[in-house]
């Protein structure tokens, strides 16, 4: 996948990141404070250089500061998400979401991130959110190539149950008799 670059990210401090040597790219920040804006600044160079963890102290220094600052909880959703963190990088992707259900890469990347987990139901609902939000041909093109490359994955993948409908009375018997069987001829087998 390709990176974006300054020209077509368009929303203030918009962030996006693509496979295993991803490189993060950042527009101006908004109206923040300028030591929220140098160190969100360091944040994305750490997680450009691939120091998630570096990354990571930068964003938390920075949402203990200001914790309305949606674009500082997709870089700390990132820099968790690159370190194997999942639930808190969830957490912080959604929290951005909830702060700013307006912010492109907050769905984008929270998307991406539930294609990675398997569950492509949650990240295809956060790609439509992300549409919604775009306001770029490259934003738009950006979620249609996430879309086609997890479509490509599905169709190579095994099917995956749902559990989505209740079990056949057969089946249900089926079970039934594979537990009470057992039991019964271990108690007959005791028994005598």
């Amino acid at each position: 996948m390709a990176t974006l670059d300054f020209g077509m990210a368009v929303r203030d401090a918009a962030l996006v990141m693509n496979g295993p040597s991803e490189e993060v790219v950042a527009a101006p920040s908004a109206v923040v404070p300028a030591p929220v804006s140098t160190t969100f600044s360091e944040g994305l160079e750490l997680l450009n250089r691939g120091e998630a963890s570096a990354a990571a102290a930068c964003f938390e220094q920075i949402v203990e500061m200001v914790p309305d600052y949606a674009d500082a909880h997709v870089g700390l959703g990132i820099a968790y998400a690159v370190r194997g963190r999942v639930y808190p990088a969830l957490d912080h992707l959604e929290e951005a979401t909830n702060l700013e259900p307006n912010n492109f890469f907050a769905h984008f990347k929270l998307g991406q991130l539930y294609f990675k987990l398997h569950v492509p139901k949650k990240g295809y609902d956060e790609m439509r959110a992300a549409l919604d939000c775009a306001t770029s041909v490259g934003e738009r093109k950006l979620v249609g190539q996430l879309i086609h490359e997890q479509k490509q994955r599905e169709e190579k993948s095994l099917a995956r149950p749902t559990w989505n409908r209740s079990f056949s009375r057969r089946t249900m018997w089926l079970l039934g008799a594979s537990v009470v069987v057992p039991m019964l001829f271990t108690f007959f087998r005791y028994v005598r």
